[in-house]
């Protein structure tokens, strides 16, 4: 399937009658299961394909029927909602964020929302993830040789936790939409290996997340705070410099106290700025120790260590395991 076929097929989906909620509660004996500002709340864990079967996939997509009432709801899965075209808004309990074309929200199990009813020519896909994908265990492929990746994907962990979404306002123009196309396209036209590249698609899909996550997370507020900014801006420098750096050369370069940093950066990631500069250093030597056959020794040298054993002990301490063991087990 290509881009011209996917657009024909969800624009034909859109053309059809949406389903009746009364038919569908009345069908499934659907109750409430408490109210929400006054509105009734349902719990939708069973997820139905157009016939109406059950789908017991990890990942499904399904469309928004145009013009569908769907009531306040949670479920036990995450959901991102991706505008394909047009805009929609999503009403939650505290919220109503209006997503236009090109922009995706995550919202987190258990989190009452609905979607408000688009009209014919709003393209609204729901991905459904029974697998969390933003959790610590997903994410640290992300992190091993970047402490901005740790500091960006902690934040994220931590804003989801804390308000139970993410929001995501892409532009229409941004690579981000090339990459829900390949995984719609994927999933709408299935064959033997569809799994397989769904799951490389949603690793690119999380990656491209992470990387605009500073600049483009919206959490409570639709911008970063200027904190954040100071503390990218401060393991930027960390990561670039970390052969020659010290908390003195940063002040010079920022103007800012070295204490002021110090306190920044243990209050953001809750590292000191020798810990992050160890990690960035044991980072750079886990890339030697995988891409060259240089001397363990030489390697501790080479990242600003000139006791062997001192650099055992912090490689181990970070991938809990020694450089030896790290050589051979990723070469």
């Amino acid at each position: 399937m290509n881009s011209a076929e996917l657009r024909a097929k969800l624009e034909s989906y859109n053309k059809m009658d949406p389903p009746d909620w009364n038919f569908i509660k009345t069908t499934y004996q659907v109750e409430p299961i408490a109210t929400i500002n006054g509105e009734p709340l349902y719990e939708f864990n069973m997820i139905f394909d157009p016939s109406h079967n059950p789908i017991e996939d990890n990942i499904f997509l399904s469309q928004c029927p145009a013009n569908a009432y769907v009531p306040m709801h949670i479920h036990q899965y995450i959901e991102l909602i991706y505008v394909y075209q047009g805009k929609c808004k999503i009403i939650l309990q505290d919220d109503a964020i209006g997503i236009l074309e090109g922009g995706m929200i995550m919202i987190d199990k258990n989190t009452p929302h609905t979607v408000q009813a688009t009209t014919s020519y709003d393209i609204v896909i729901e991905i459904k993830l029974k697998h969390d994908y933003l959790s610590t265990n997903f994410l640290s492929r992300f992190t091993n040789k970047s402490i901005i990746s740790q500091f960006l994907v902690d934040s994220l962990i931590g804003s989801r936790s804390a308000n139970k979404y993410l929001f995501f306002p892409f532009e229409a123009s941004s690579n981000f939409n090339n990459i829900m196309e390949h995984i719609m396209c994927e999933y709408f036209d299935e064959d033997a290996f569809t799994s397989g590249l769904i799951d490389a698609y949603l690793f690119i899909m999380f990656t491209e997340l992470i990387r605009h996550s500073n600049s483009y997370t919206s959490m409570k507020m639709n911008h970063r705070t200027e904190r954040d900014v100071i503390i990218v801006d401060f393991l930027k420098y960390i990561e670039n410099h970390w052969k020659d750096c010290s908390l003195a050369l940063m002040a010079e370069q920022f103007k800012y106290h070295p204490n002021y940093i110090s306190a920044i950066l243990k209050k953001a990631t809750g590292k000191s700025f020798t810990d992050l500069l160890q990690i960035q250093r044991i980072n750079k030597a886990a890339l030697y120790l995988t891409n060259s056959d240089m001397p363990i020794p030489d390697i501790a040298e080479e990242v600003g260590y000139s006791s062997v054993s001192f650099f055992y002990k912090k490689f181990n301490e970070i991938f809990l395991q020694t450089p030896k063991e790290y050589r051979e087990q990723n070469r």
